[in-house]
Parts: structure tokens; sequence; C-alpha cells
């Protein structure tokens, strides 16, 4: 059985974050849920829409295991979303 990865245990779009979920995933065989770079484009421009204020990227860059266009994204748009931007997205999936 796969076990799916949940993004709001402490993961969000940063650095960081990438480096862990490439951990979690490979170690527990997971999934990723809402962590792609359509989705975080998706939520940066929502982000940005609502005034939430922007944090920089920061850390090293790390390449995601499960989709390549991830890291670029991140480094285009230059900002980090914690989970919490997701919240309503997470909580209306589990509906």
């Amino acid at each position: 059985m796969q076990a799916e990865f949940v993004e709001r245990a402490g993961v969000g779009f940063d650095r960081p974050g990438t480096t862990l979920a490439n951990r979690v995933m490979r170690r527990y065989d997971a999934a990723p849920w809402r962590f792609h770079a359509e989705d975080y484009e998706r939520l940066a421009a929502r982000a940005q829409a609502r005034g939430t204020p922007q944090l920089p990227l920061s850390g090293r860059p790390a390449e995601a295991d499960w989709d390549s266009a991830l890291a670029p994204a991140m480094a285009a748009l230059g900002i980090a979303l914690h989970e919490e931007a997701a919240l309503d997205l997470l909580v209306d999936d589990l509906r």
C-alpha cells in the first residue's frame, strides 16, 4: 500500500521543505499531496492577490524528486510558501 504524503505535516514550498519531502517520499514510498509546480504557482498567485506578506526563498536549492518543474518554478518566483497557504485546500480535500 502506498502512503500518502501529507504536506500539512510540516512541509511547505521552501528549500528545506523540498529536501525533507524528498526524504519522506523515499523512506515511506509516499506520494505528494498538492506539492507540484502548478500548486506552488497557484498558491503564490493567490497569496499575492490576498496581500499575504511574501517570504524570500532561502537555503540551498533542492530538486524535487517527484516534480522536475518545482525547483525551477520556485527559483523563478523566489518566494517561500508555508503549508498554511494551502490549509483551506487541504481541509477541503479531506471532506
